[in-house]
């Protein structure tokens, strides 16, 4: 798609659409899902209390649950926009502080969409939205998107070391403020 800040012309007047598209559908699905969610278990949040608040371990729900597409993709499509997620293949999405996932985690999956889960916290939902919408279009697909970027790292950093401690928010934050999500 182009450098940052560089969208082809016809797609730019579609960023704030798609945005709030983005928003509605983790929104919708969040209040959809979180009543049959559940708590992390105890043991996993010790396991990994030296990387995250307790508050985001403590809060953060999961539910076993397969994610539909997001009906604007038709409108995305025809604005030629492609490369877009079809949801039935994710292991795992992090609405807000909802975590839907098809079959079992691994440790270092919850620990990727729990590093999502800090960086809604510190975005809020709109933000995060707006940020990844633009990472996908600006960093030309999935791949591209800074936010996803930043969980991969973090998530590899934890699984060569789970017992090198580091704070994940701070890393979201340090990102944040440089403008590198």
């Amino acid at each position: 798609m182009g450098d940052r800040g560089t969208l082809p012309r016809p797609i730019r007047p579609a960023v704030p659409l798609i945005t709030w598209c983005t928003a509605r559908y983790i929104a919708h699905h969040r209040s959809r899902l979180v009543p049959d969610s559940e708590p992390i278990a105890p043991g996993t949040q010790a396991q990994l209390r030296d990387f995250f608040l307790p508050d985001v371990l403590a809060e953060t729900r999961l539910v076993r649950a397969s994610m539909p597409n997001p009906k604007f993709y038709g409108l995305v499509r025809i604005l030629g926009i492609g490369g877009l997620l079809e949801m039935s293949s994710i292991g795992a999405i992090t609405l807000v502080d909802v975590i839907a996932y098809r079959e079992r985690m691994s440790r270092s999956t919850l620990f990727h969409e729990l590093v999502h889960a800090v960086q809604y916290r510190v975005l809020g939902l709109r933000g995060f939205a707006r940020l990844y919408v633009r990472g996908f279009l600006d960093g030309g697909g999935y791949e591209g998107i800074p936010l996803e970027r930043q969980a991969y790292e973090l998530e590899g950093r934890f699984r060569r070391s789970p017992n090198n401690a580091f704070s994940v928010e701070e890393d979201v934050v340090r990102r944040r403020e440089a403008g590198r999500l």
